[in-house]
């Protein structure tokens, strides 16, 4: 095989991947943001042109980051199939530390914390602690007197019923004014609970990413946000009226309506942009 054969290969390839890219609407400028790879490295990757790329295992690292952040995963298999074919790819010889950014190394002499010590500050907290709550336990008053209230048994037979005068039966206000350690217990019946006026909720949106999506929202015919949002970020905004969202993946965003979880707009986009209206009722519909 040819080693043309193998660059218009590679170049049908990453015209594939900048396809996918455009269609997720992100740019190479947000994929250097999440990954650190150059901008001409993925521009190369695009254009089938791998002059000037380091050591051929770099080109498939970058290679395999790309297609994870725009999608493409299903095309790994080719590009590392034609990489790997007998032509060989005119490469420079570039350090690695300078591909992916700058980093420092760990001080010399660094030694790590015994774990003895943090051990020892660990049982001298637990031990203070205890001792605390103890002296304050064996300090402090009782919180009520042992006599709340001394109602002696009834004989509850119905001759001793017949027998005996009821008035003899001690009340509350008698048993209080003979014992001043009584306390008089109200039924739960008696008790006030006081009513909470819950306040109605204000409408309001709530987006989170699956996945890296781009995402316009629109409020009041005001754009609020337009960008690509990083997989596990979340957004809300108050709805005083109608949203207009726009999703480069439908299938990217987990959507809450005032309260309500409404899940992804559609489970089967992933290639379309599509979009959605969303109302302060919570109802909401796509925009054919």
């Amino acid at each position: 095989m040819s080693a043309s054969d193998r660059d218009e290969a590679l170049k049908e390839l990453g015209r594939m991947a900048r396809e996918r890219r455009e269609e997720a609407r992100i740019s190479l400028e947000d994929i250097f943001e999440r990954t650190r790879v150059r901008v001409e490295f993925l521009r190369g990757i695009e254009e089938g042109n791998y002059q000037g790329f380091p050591d051929i295992v770099y080109v498939k690292g970058f290679v395999r980051t790309y297609l994870g952040v725009v999608g493409a995963e299903d095309l790994k298999d080719e590009f590392v199939s034609w990489l790997n074919k007998n032509a060989v790819i005119k490469v420079q010889n570039i350090p690695p530390t300078n591909v992916l950014g700058k980093s420092t190394p760990p001080t010399k002499g660094f030694k790590p914390v015994s774990h003895f010590w943090l051990f020892v500050v660990l049982i001298l907290v637990l031990a203070g602690s205890g001792s605390y709550v103890w002296y304050s336990w064996a300090n402090s008053p009782p919180i009520l007197s042992p006599m709340i209230g001394r109602v002696p048994p009834l004989n509850t037979s119905s001759d001793a019923i017949a027998s005996k005068d009821l008035s003899s039966i001690p009340t509350a206000s008698s048993t209080t004014s003979r014992d001043p350690n009584f306390i008089s217990i109200l039924p739960v019946s008696a008790a006030v609970t006081p009513k909470i006026e819950s306040k109605p909720q204000k409408p309001y949106l709530h987006l989170k990413a699956r996945m890296d999506v781009w995402t316009k929202v629109t409020i009041d015919d005001k754009v609020v946000l337009s960008k690509t949002l990083p997989s596990g970020s979340e957004v809300s905004w108050d709805l005083p009226s109608r949203a207009k969202v726009t999703y480069g993946r439908p299938n990217a965003v987990e959507v809450v309506l005032n309260g309500k979880a409404l899940g992804v707009p559609n489970p089967k986009g992933s290639k379309t942009a599509e979009t959605y209206f969303y109302e302060t009722d919570g109802t909401s519909r796509r925009v054919q």
